[in-house]
């Protein structure tokens, strides 16, 4: 349990690409005891070293020690009574975007997706999660095959599509092994659900990936088939692979007239507006959205890309997904 002096924040701050602390003022209780920060401490790694695409769990252990460990159970050397988990935070392969043209490729504290007890994601796992304008969580990798014991949002992991499906949910029957078989909407949604996560809506996708490279798709043109950094394709948040890489699920729906009224691309503007394009067709029937472009989308991908074209009943190796939650806070 954690006092606070602010509670409309989390008790620590990004110091460097590679370094945190706790704030002062802070208050952490653990193993009966009340640990008061009177200043600013900077927190330690338990044993080797930073690794890139990595979330960290942070701890204050029972002699007021300030320590992230890659182990979410317990630091090394401690148990779960000598030391509280009290938050985290992802090490990611990479800097979030300045600007609208992409991120860099210094590994670095992603500070959006520093979290605590009681500024955290609603999901009960909040690691590979980033802070969108203070308003919701979003993962910041998309959603991979072994989403199971990797959970939705893992540095590394193999995309979840079509061709490479995640496993079924256990909630709704799944046996941990056994996977979908497709990538259609309604597994994407299901999926979700079942980590206490929801599928992007088109506002929430539009704000998540704000501050990637508009209208290009991934360099070389090609399935990126992991997870990984794309630096031009990095948002303001952090989200990486936001664009150009994998169309994904969205929520929402569309029931097309008989005849569509629109029948082709649509850009969503010029300008500072030229940030990717709407496409709606199909004949009469649900439509599931898409959103962002994928490997060979070119000009047409970006943080408004949106195509209204295929049912829920829909699959493809070039549609994956990414989860929402909403933001927790207490006082």
């Amino acid at each position: 349990m954690i006092r606070k002096l602010d509670p409309t924040t989390h008790c620590f701050t990004k110091v460097s690409a590679g370094a945190i602390s706790i704030k002062a003022g802070t208050q952490v209780f653990v193993a009966g005891r009340l640990i008061t920060f009177a200043a600013a401490t900077a927190a330690a790694i338990d044993t080797g070293a930073l690794a890139a695409g990595t979330d960290y769990a942070l701890y204050v252990t029972a002699g007021g020690l300030v320590l992230f460990s890659a182990n979410h159970t317990s630091p090394t050397g401690y148990t779960t009574t000598s030391a509280a988990k009290i938050g985290g935070f992802h090490y990611a392969n990479g800097g979030n975007a300045a600007a609208q043209a992409g991120g860099d490729a210094t590994p670095a504290i992603n500070e959006y997706s520093i979290w605590d007890e009681k500024f955290r994601p609603t999901s009960s796992d909040p690691r590979g999660m980033t802070l969108v304008a203070g308003a919701f969580w979003a993962d910041i990798y998309l959603l991979g095959n072994n989403q199971i014991v990797d959970g939705s949002s893992k540095f590394g992991a193999t995309i979840a599509d079509g061709s490479s499906p995640p496993k079924i949910a256990t909630l709704f029957g799944g046996n941990s092994t056994d996977t979908y078989g497709a990538l259609k909407w309604w597994h994407a949604n299901e999926v979700a659900v079942s980590v206490g996560k929801q599928l992007l809506s088109y506002a929430e996708f539009c704000a998540a990936t704000f501050g990637t490279t508009e209208q290009t798709n991934v360099t070389g043109g090609l399935d990126p088939v992991t997870t990984q950094r794309d630096t031009e394709h990095t948002s303001k948040w952090g989200l990486m692979q936001a664009t150009g890489n994998m169309w994904i699920w969205g929520a929402g729906e569309l029931l097309n007239p008989t005849t569509p009224t629109v029948a082709a691309w649509l850009s969503t503007g010029t300008g500072i507006d030229a940030r990717g394009s709407m496409y709606i067709y199909g004949a009469e029937g649900i439509k599931m959205p898409l959103f962002g472009g994928d490997w060979g989308t070119g000009a047409y991908c970006g943080s408004r890309s949106v195509y209204w074209n295929y049912a829920p009943s829909y699959s493809s190796n070039s549609i994956g997904a990414r989860f929402r939650c909403d933001h927790l806070l207490l006082p």
